[in-house]
């Protein structure tokens, strides 16, 4: 198995809610501590996150969070326009075209269209090397959280297929042969240990092997340690009548009830997926800050030696 940080393009997908666009995070200070220059490409992040990187701002701009690591925020209207001009190559042409009312009103309408730009914006980082002025030796992708998660990972090879010729055929290609090349991308799925998203991430990783992109680990986030041991959890979550606990037993009776779940859902994936997991633990206070943000790629770190 090729290391994770051995990749140029990593993309980090998930449904909304297990905490993708942290991992996107930890996974950026993972790679930069291990010596790459590394670039984290958000999706129209919430401003929720513009807090735990110290100082630094984020917008669509790329700015510099340590000497080694960038981060941009992707948001729909300017990576169309962004990516527009990278690939018009014409500023001039640019202006005319994403100038127009008209056409941006349109672009705004077609259904992609805008996750294909944030998709293109971010692979062209990625297809440009290290080798280029400001190249990056990894780039990380923070996929948007969509009702159908493939869609924007699909999109490279629709395109390609739809498109018989010509400068977008041309981009949409490039784009197949970088996330179908095992070597130089993966794509890293973010669950939770609870039934749905387990299962949700089965189906997801069996959409990927169709699309023929790699999967080679899943991250599991929000892990509760253990409350006490296996010995009192059959006791207490028995088929016992819980009218017959003590009252005082009952909101631990109900914990454990939740934690044998999870447990029972980390065994559904292990079952079903049986790939490398990196394993984070759930954040004291339920709250991301920088502190926490780094204690969480101290554990990641840990979770890839293992």
């Amino acid at each position: 198995m090729t290391s994770l940080l051995d990749k140029s393009f990593i993309v980090v997908a998930g449904k909304g809610g297990v905490g993708r666009t942290t991992i996107s995070l930890v996974l950026g200070h993972v790679a930069a501590n291990a010596g790459k220059r590394t670039l984290v490409c958000l999706a129209n992040a919430p401003p929720r996150y513009f807090d735990i990187l110290g100082d630094v701002a984020l917008g669509t701009k790329i700015r510099e969070v340590s000497p080694l690591l960038d981060v941009v925020n992707l948001e729909p209207r300017s990576s169309q326009e962004e990516y527009g001009l990278q690939v018009l190559k014409n500023r001039t042409l640019h202006r005319l075209v994403f100038g127009s009312r008209i056409v941006r009103g349109f672009l705004d309408a077609v259904p992609g269209l805008a996750e294909w730009a944030m998709l293109g914006k971010a692979t062209y980082y990625a297809l440009e090397g290290p080798d280029a002025p400001s190249g990056y030796d990894i780039v990380v992708f923070d996929s948007p959280a969509t009702g159908h998660g493939l869609d924007i990972l699909a999109l490279p090879r629709a395109i390609s297929s739809a498109v018989p010729g010509g400068r977008m055929h041309e981009e949409a290609f490039a784009r197949c042969k970088l996330m179908e090349d095992p070597a130089r991308c993966e794509v890293v799925p973010v669950t939770v240990p609870e039934e749905m998203p387990v299962n949700e991430t089965v189906e997801f990783v069996a959409g990927l092997n169709k699309l023929g992109i790699a999967v080679e680990r899943i991250a599991v986030n929000m892990i509760a340690p253990p409350l006490i041991g296996n010995r009192l959890v059959d006791l207490l979550t028995s088929e016992t009548d819980e009218t017959q606990l003590p009252a005082w037993l009952l909101p631990t009776a109900v914990a454990l009830g939740s934690q044998r779940l999870r447990d029972e859902a980390l065994e559904r994936l292990e079952s079903l997926l049986p790939l490398d997991q990196i394993r984070l633990p759930l954040l004291s206070g339920g709250s991301l800050d920088e502190a926490s943000l780094l204690s969480l790629v101290d554990a990641f770190t840990s979770n890839m030696a293992g």
